[in-house]
């Protein structure tokens, strides 16, 4: 799942920067160098993913990050795909791993679980790291903070606007405060499903097997529709502090199954969405192509909506259930404490994960701030927002700035996340397909997965 989700990022925006690290048993590959006058330089080794217009930015950041500090960071760009952990692992095993590394989402607990990273709370503490997003801050299972993301990566509401025209429809809200009910969301989804013959799902004689326009699409990757349905229904997978499974309670499961009812009960999603490992593509596939009148997709597609010709596209909240909020992602940075060089490793960190160095990134819509300020401060507020929709500005800034409005996914925090998630897999098509419902599906793997969870551990 992690790995699925970075190709997405990596094919529809510019990816985050992460850090990696090693065992205790393990030597960095950090050293220092003799300059020509005698001088130690410390080098540092970077490992990380990113191709094209990313790789050229990274590699500009560290080249200035030498000519201020002297510090020479050896930077290594891989793709973004299973090769990377691997890449790890036989670093690892060869006693060469690098200082700093991106690393997947779902990969923070498992080297924590090793007792290879690194905690960044001096940082914080410091004010070296200015406060960053809760949301993009990401604990170990004791409470201290091993990293964070580099881009806040939101779910947001696409749509097109022409059609909410055309049906006379006011487009959806841009305040959480003001996001939808789930009844009002449905009904606006009926209205904006049309069949070959012009009929919306509310008329009579409606024909659900001959749909041209689906009212709703959302992004197939679990966290990006599963997931949040179950918290916007007051449910989830775990507490937001890890430690309650809330994954087999009454809330997720009415939550998703109010997500199968928009495709088998009320005809306004298509049965394609949910084909668990695939993805229907970015907005400019869905809403671009008339397929869609709205879709669910990350932020980062706000970097693809000009390359969108002849629709108008909107952004808004998503609707509610009993809570207001949406989910987010992105690949975090992390050190190893066996760096030989921590104190510079842990400086160009704090150089690497400041927004202000990825302005390029964050004007574009591909990534979105991990700082707190640049949500409240006018002027830092006005530093990457110049090129953004209107709605899309509002939308972002009330999700960043509203308690509790975005909630984390849980492969960041959670040990067990990736067995839980395979043994989700195995069962939740059966649900998805509209075979069984959720309840039946959940009674086959919830005890399982709860077992999984109270284990506490990565493997």
């Amino acid at each position: 799942m992690k790995k699925v989700l970075a190709i997405v990022m990596i094919l529809t925006m510019l990816v985050s920067l992460t850090g990696c690290g090693k065992d205790k048993s393990v030597e960095t590959n950090s050293n220092s160098k003799n300059t020509e006058s005698g001088k130690k330089t410390v080098e540092l080794n970077f490992l990380y993913w990113a191709d094209g217009v990313q790789k050229t930015l990274v590699e500009n950041a560290c080249k200035e990050y030498e000519k201020q500090t002297g510090v020479h960071i050896k930077a290594e760009a891989l793709p973004a795909d299973e090769t990377f952990d691997s890449y790890i692992q036989t670093r690892m095993a060869s006693n060469n791993l690098p200082d700093v590394s991106y690393m997947g989402e779902g990969d923070m607990m498992k080297y924590n679980e090793m007792g290879i990273l690194a905690d960044i709370d001096d940082l914080l503490s410091s004010g070296k790291i200015p406060k960053k997003l809760d949301a993009v801050t990401i604990k170990s299972p004791e409470g201290k903070t091993l990293g964070v993301g580099l881009s806040n990566q939101l779910v947001l509401l696409y749509y097109n606007k022409d059609m909410f025209d055309a049906a006379g429809i006011e487009y959806p809200p841009t305040k959480v405060e003001d996001a939808w009910t789930w009844d009002q969301f449905v009904e606006v989804a009926k209205k904006l499903t049309v069949d070959v013959n012009g009929k919306n799902a509310t008329e009579d004689g409606f024909a659900p097997d001959k749909i041209q326009t689906y009212g709703i699409g959302f992004n197939c990757l679990c966290a990006f529709h599963q997931f949040w349905a179950m918290n916007a229904n007051g449910g989830g997978v775990v507490s937001p502090d890890g430690k309650n499974f809330l994954w087999d309670t009454n809330e997720s499961i009415e939550g998703l199954q109010n997500m199968v009812d928009l495709v088998y009960k009320y005809h306004v999603a298509s049965p394609s969405l949910y084909t668990f490992n695939s993805a229907i593509g970015s907005v400019d596939a869905t809403i671009g192509s008339g397929g869609y009148a709205m879709y669910t997709n990350g932020s980062w597609d706000l970097a693809n909506l000009s390359a969108i010709d002849g629709v108008n596209v909107g952004v808004g909240v998503l609707p509610k259930m009993k809570n207001a909020v949406t989910m987010n992602c992105g690949a975090p940075m992390a050190i190893y404490n066996t760096s030989k060089h921590l104190k510079e490793a842990k400086d160009f960190y704090a150089y690497m994960v400041d927004p202000a160095k990825n302005l390029d990134l964050l004007k574009t819509g591909a990534w979105l701030p991990n700082e707190a300020g640049y949500y409240t401060d006018q002027a830092l507020i006005d530093s990457w927002t110049t090129n953004l929709p209107k709605d899309a500005k509002e939308t972002i800034i009330s999700y960043s700035t509203t308690d509790g409005a975005i909630a984390q996914w849980p492969a960041y925090f959670v040990p067990a996340y990736n067995k839980m998630n395979t043994e989700y897999t195995k069962f939740i098509d059966k649900a998805l397909s509209g075979e069984m419902s959720v309840k039946e599906a959940f009674d086959l793997c919830m005890p399982t997965i709860k077992t999984l969870f109270e284990s506490g551990t990565v493997e």
